[in-house]
């Protein structure tokens, strides 16, 4: 698991890469609590190059989620494969995360959410 970031249009751009598993998933969870911690609320995850995620990875979306929501911020993913849309689906994440095609549309609907 590799993550990248940049800053955008007020937002905190995370971009994702490889498995998001039970090995690697307490790592990632310590990297976004930095990100939260120096007040990123507005967060875009990019999930373009991620080919699997495990129970322990859909837990630390969950958790980024509330916390960005705590403080009131706002969340977006956008270049889910096929097979993590599926899984996000199946879990019923897709009814309370905001997923989206594009980083321009991830943008849109982060700018759009009140602060």
């Amino acid at each position: 698991m590799q993550v990248s970031s940049n800053e955008m249009e007020g937002a905190l751009l995370l971009h994702l890469a490889g498995q998001i598993n039970g090995n690697n998933a307490t790592s990632l969870e310590q990297n976004l609590k930095t990100h939260v911690d120096q007040t990123h609320y507005r967060i875009a995850l990019d999930f373009a190059e991620v080919d699997y995620i495990s129970s322990a990875g859909l837990r630390v979306v969950l958790w980024l989620a509330k916390q960005v929501q705590t403080h009131a911020g706002a969340l977006a993913l956008y270049g889910l494969r096929r097979n993590i849309l599926d899984i996000f689906e199946m879990c019923g994440f897709t009814d309370i995360l905001t997923i989206v095609e594009s980083q321009e549309d991830a943008l849109e609907k982060i700018r759009s959410t009140p602060a």
